[in-house]
């Protein structure tokens, strides 16, 4: 009985980084001017302000039309809970694979996107008239002259 109850008091001590706060957590991300689309390690996740869970070293991307696009990358720190497994080296084994030894730091992100400077030549056709097309077919260049209002 007693090796039955020492078995399952080991089980519930292992991994508890894994169990009591897991890999993930919640971050608000905010941008000024809002409704940028936020992608996390490419994938497409909404539009700020928005709230997802995120893991250490995400890739948080922030697009948003006639803006300059800003990457941040989720900043992290040793998860204390992990101390609790003590001497289990499956403990510390299931924490390092479920990536529960590392937590997110941060629970808000605010972010100012700049106008981009390329702006004028992605609206050309709002902010200026196109004046001449050249196109040269033995080199494979094509020229375009915008003269913007």
């Amino acid at each position: 009985m007693r090796k039955l109850l020492l078995l399952i008091t080991s089980m519930f001590i292992t991994s508890c980084a894994s169990i009591l706060t897991g890999s993930k957590r919640k971050v608000l991300f905010e941008t000024e001017p809002p409704g940028a689309k936020v992608f996390v390690n490419g994938f497409e996740k909404g539009k700020t302000p928005v709230q997802l869970k995120v893991t250490a070293d995400d890739r948080i991307d922030f697009r948003l039309d006639d803006y300059t696009e800003r990457v941040v990358v989720m900043d992290s720190k040793f998860n204390a809970v992990s101390i609790l497994n003590g001497l289990s080296i499956i403990g510390w084994g299931i924490d390092a694979i479920t990536g529960s030894l590392k937590r997110v730091d941060t629970k808000y992100v605010k972010v100012t996107l700049e106008k981009s400077k390329k702006t004028a030549f992605i609206n050309y056709l709002e902010n200026g008239t196109i004046t001449k097309v050249s196109v040269d077919e033995k080199n494979k260049i094509i020229e375009t002259i915008v003269v913007l209002n």
